[in-house]
């Protein structure tokens, strides 16, 4: 029974992390893009979809959990399970840096979003 227990409480906390790594990932994938580059209409999407990802990121600020074990001398095992809150470990700094940017490119091609 304890086992069982263990394993989906491992299971919980690898699918958080890859969750919160996919985020980072997105995020990594649209800063990547060059807009000055891009068509007026592309712009303009590309603008929203790092709106978009500045929200999910603010959204997906969720608890933090951690585990610990420990053993000592003699029959004593022990364990623990700590939860805290916090972000995803990504802030949406360089996001909003990015935003900045298009914000002043689509003013200087006169575009409003």
């Amino acid at each position: 029974m304890r086992t069982k227990q263990i394993i989906a409480l491992l299971l919980l906390i690898t699918g958080a992390i890859f969750f919160f790594a996919g985020c980072a990932d997105k995020s990594t994938e649209l800063l990547a893009e060059d807009y000055k580059k891009m068509t007026n209409e592309r712009l303009l999407e590309y603008f929203y979809q790092i709106n978009d990802e500045i929200d999910k990121q603010e959204k997906s600020s969720g608890p933090s959990v951690g585990i610990g074990l420990g053993g000592g001398f003699g029959r004593g095992v022990g364990g623990g399970v700590g939860v805290g809150t916090g972000g995803t470990g990504y802030t949406a700094e360089d996001l909003r840096a990015r935003r900045i940017q298009l914000r002043l490119e689509l003013k200087r091609r006169n575009l409003n979003p």
